[in-house]
């Protein structure tokens, strides 16, 4: 009799043990979660200088609640406000567990929750606990779920396609990575924590081990929300960090290096001042990802980096020397009384990041990178994608029983603010497992695996299949800058590499990698094709047309983004709910 789970949950960082730490609250504890490789993915891998928690606020003296909180993000645009509520109002529940738990959040002499200021966001909402925020709270949440709760978890297994009776999921067809066979596993409800598509960009700051499922999920029948909606902002690249926050702040000198070692200080020609530039390049700290808004302030820094990119130079910071011009007394008010109040006033800028947040060194000489001594490479890369699978409320998609959580699912807009995806992982979590302990009731009665093995029995092993070209392209195409006739060009030849895709690759494992890169690379230039030729440049991308810029209509801040087979729809967000009930309905309830 074949084992059928109430719950399988496709993923192994903070979102997917969340749901599965959530599920087993709801007493929903027939449950497995399946893994590609326990120690890979996004939660686990990967940080910032001080990576950020977004919750409401909890300092005891800051004025928010959950309306305004959802408020603020909403007002961005192109998210949808029902659901920024319901990340709002279960912030504080969610946060609370992960202290439980052993996450340690700084707290004052009082017990309140202490916050900073983030990308995309003017309060005081932002907590960390230093570079690995994400990687602390995947792996207190992986101790509760693992060993508390006794959840089984497969790993080694690359989910290759979900599997239906009509419209419903009913399992998953996985490779054994270890054994090069297919595994079937059956469950009511599937939920995908398996991050964003990022093996679509070469230029990205996601772990190489990172690959993401989009594709296998637009197979399985979902629509996609705001899936051009993604985030770009600086990271090193020969170990992948984002250089943001007070890796800026401290205001590093910016250089770029040509085949023959020759250095240029090429920063200098983008701002009229040096006292310019080095403003800007301390706002780069909390303006970090690229945002079309600020094109011409902040993030002309963004810009300059990839010109000197396309010239075939490196680009790196130096912390040794401070960039050319620069005088702490001529900095504006902000930056020069945050790095007072930091005692951070040092003659260089590693001086300064010293004082200011030591951390962040130790990140990079934990890779055998002494930023004191050598200039740290850089790029513009791929770090967020805003958008994701379509899902309502309860994070369900269009497929009954198909839940996508995390940033695999499309929950935000045009400028998320820094942190939000942190809290979406534990917040989602809870959604998902309250819906499916609604559903713990049902029964299903699966007729039919509708997996073919045979049609992988001729494959052949062929090292020659390489794909990391249609990478580069998208990094240069479709990334934070965009040209309309490049973006149709790359489609026509990804239509024409899907359509005579080869039963032969490096690996088994590798033909399905490429095929899901494939079609998430597809999903996402149909989306930009269509989407930005109405929108114009907007968020964190600006879009070209003929070589030239085109404006933003802002009428479209009001509605998502839908991608359905490949075409394009626009619905009107919902506004953020407001009641005047009387209490006494609510107690009434109980």
């Amino acid at each position: 009799m074949r084992k059928i789970y109430d719950a399988i949950i496709i993923g192994s960082g903070a979102a997917a043990y969340s749901v599965a730490d959530w599920l087993y609250k709801e007493n929903v504890t027939d449950i497995a979660i399946i893994a590609e490789n326990r120690l890979s993915g996004t939660s686990r891998n990967t940080g910032s200088d001080k990576q950020t928690y977004y919750k409401m606020s909890m300092d005891g003296f800051t004025h928010d609640s959950p309306y305004k909180m959802a408020q603020d993000i909403f007002s961005a645009g192109c998210c949808d406000g029902e659901k920024m509520y319901l990340q709002s109002v279960n912030s504080v529940k969610c946060f609370l567990r992960l202290c439980d738990y052993g996450v340690g959040f700084p707290q004052d002499e009082f017990g309140g929750f202490p916050g900073y200021k983030t990308d995309h966001d003017n309060t005081v909402r932002a907590t960390s606990i230093g570079p690995l925020t994400s990687k602390v709270m995947t792996e207190k949440l992986e101790k509760v779920v693992l060993d508390k709760n006794d959840t089984p978890l497969f790993d080694n297994r690359q989910v290759v396609e979900i599997l239906k009776e009509g419209s419903r999921a009913i399992g998953i067809a996985a490779l054994n990575t270890k054994t090069n066979n297919f595994e079937v596993f059956y469950a009511k409800n599937i939920i995908c924590a398996t991050g964003a598509p990022a093996c679509i960009y070469e230029n990205s700051v996601y772990p190489e081990s990172q690959h993401g499922m989009t594709g296998v999920l637009i197979e399985s029948g979902v629509r996609l929300c705001n899936f051009s909606q993604w985030q770009y902002g600086m990271a090193s690249v020969d170990f992948r960090w984002n250089v943001s926050g007070s890796f800026m702040q401290v205001i590093p000198r910016f250089v770029s290096v040509d085949e023959s070692g020759n250095e240029y200080d090429f920063l200098n020609c983008y701002f009229e001042t040096a006292e310019e530039m080095c403003n800007n390049i301390f706002l780069k700290g909390y303006q970090w990802p690229f945002s079309f808004d600020r094109a011409e302030k902040s993030s002309r820094i963004d810009i300059a980096v990839h010109n000197e990119m396309k010239k075939g130079r490196k680009i790196c910071l130096d912390y040794t020397v401070n960039p050319s011009g620069f005088c702490f007394e001529n900095l504006d008010e902000e930056a020069r009384l945050y790095l007072e109040k930091n005692n951070a006033t040092g003659n260089t800028p590693i001086e300064r990041l010293r004082k200011l947040n030591p951390k962040a060194i130790d990140v990079y000489l934990n890779q055998n990178i002494d930023i004191s001594k050598e200039k740290l490479r850089i790029a513009v890369c791929a770090q967020h994608n805003n958008g994701g699978v379509y899902t309502d409320n309860n994070c369900e998609t269009d497929v009954e029983g198909l839940y996508v959580i995390g940033e695999a699912a499309g929950t935000f807009g045009l400028a998320r603010p820094g942190g939000t995806a942190l809290n979406d992982t534990q917040v989602s979590g809870l959604l998902c497992a309250r819906h499916i302990k609604e559903k713990a009731a049902l029964t299903c009665d699966f007729e039919t695996s509708a997996f073919c093995f045979e049609k992988y029995k001729g494959f052949i092993i062929d090292n020659e299949i390489d794909y990391s070209n249609i990478k580069a392209k998208m990094s240069r195409c479709a990334a934070f800058l965009r040209s309309k006739e490049e973006c149709v060009d790359l489609l026509d030849e990804i239509d024409d590499k899907i359509s005579n895709y080869p039963l032969r690759h490096k690996s088994l494992g590798d033909y399905f990698y490429d095929r899901d890169m494939l079609i998430s690379a597809k999903a996402l230039l149909e989306t930009i094709i269509s989407e930005m030729s109405l929108t114009g440049s907007r968020g964190g991308a600006v879009y070209f047309e003929k070589g030239e810029p085109v404006p933003e209509n802002s009428e479209y801040r009001k509605y998502l983004t839908i991608t359905d087979n490949g075409k394009v729809s626009f619905v009107e967000t919902k506004p953020v709910p407001k009641t005047d009930e009387p209490f006494e309905k609510y107690l009434s309830r109980i």
